[in-house]
């Protein structure tokens, strides 16, 4: 499809609300898209997928004028999206305390927690990353237990509230962002709540850590995933304020 007529289609669509109910059926009208089968911690889920992600990535490159901090990163299901949905599938989670998850992207370890009956709030900055978000929810009749909002880190909501658990797959690629991210985590984390960040290794992201370890007590697990094209090493963290 070229890149001038999913633009027009993204607008035809823009009357709704991004993340809003009805999401499959608008990125249905949108894109070919294909279904991912999953299994996961005892869950199977099903994602739905750009079935020509490239030439979506193409499209909003020329958008931006080329801006890598505009690329839809969230396209891919990570190995660190992976290993955080398999922890998510054996958290201690409280059934009364809804669970966060930032920059959700396709979402999948927030599916498994609203899976296991948890209520979840699934937030990203990008539009079309929030109607995934939400076409997931509806694909795996999830739809009553997830929220589905816009959140920027530079300036949240006032009504966000806080969060026993908050998720977050592969989100520290921005490093001039890291001081608001901090701040972010410290005002929405409740007492004695816990952040489960996951990622790949990258050199730069100590710097993130640096910055967190002044405000919250850090622990760090490594996972190692086998996939095709051979074994994935991932870093599972966790913050606290106990």
């Amino acid at each position: 499809m070229k890149a001038e007529g999913i633009l027009n289609q993204r607008e035809s669509a823009s009357n709704a609300l991004p993340g809003s109910p009805g999401a499959l059926a608008r990125l249905e009208a949108r894109f070919a898209l294909e279904r991912s089968e999953l299994s996961l911690g005892g869950f199977d889920l099903v994602l739905p997928e750009l079935a020509d992600p490239l030439a979506y990535i193409d499209q909003r490159l020329s958008s931006s004028q080329g801006r890598a901090q505009d690329l839809p990163y969230w396209t891919k299901v990570w190995p660190a999206s992976l290993a955080l949905a398999l922890l998510s599938a054996s958290l201690p989670l409280d059934p009364d305390q809804p669970v966060l998850e930032l920059g959700a992207g396709l979402a999948l370890p927030g599916l498994v927690a609203a899976a296991r009956g948890m209520r979840v709030v699934l937030t990203d900055l990008d539009a079309d990353a929030l109607e995934f978000a939400r076409a997931a929810a509806e694909l795996n009749g999830l739809g009553h237990l997830v929220t589905v909002r816009a959140l920027d880190w530079t300036a949240p909501p006032e009504d966000l509230g806080r969060f026993s658990t908050i998720l977050g797959a592969e989100i520290l690629y921005q490093p001039p962002l890291y001081p608001r991210l901090v701040e972010l985590l410290e005002r929405t984390l409740a007492p004695g709540g816990r952040v489960y960040l996951s990622h790949q290794e990258r050199p730069f992201l100590i710097g993130f850590f640096q910055m967190a370890r002044e405000r919250f007590t850090i622990g760090r697990q490594e996972r190692v995933l086998r996939g095709e094209d051979g074994p994935t090493k991932v870093f599972l963290y966790v913050l606290s304020r106990d």
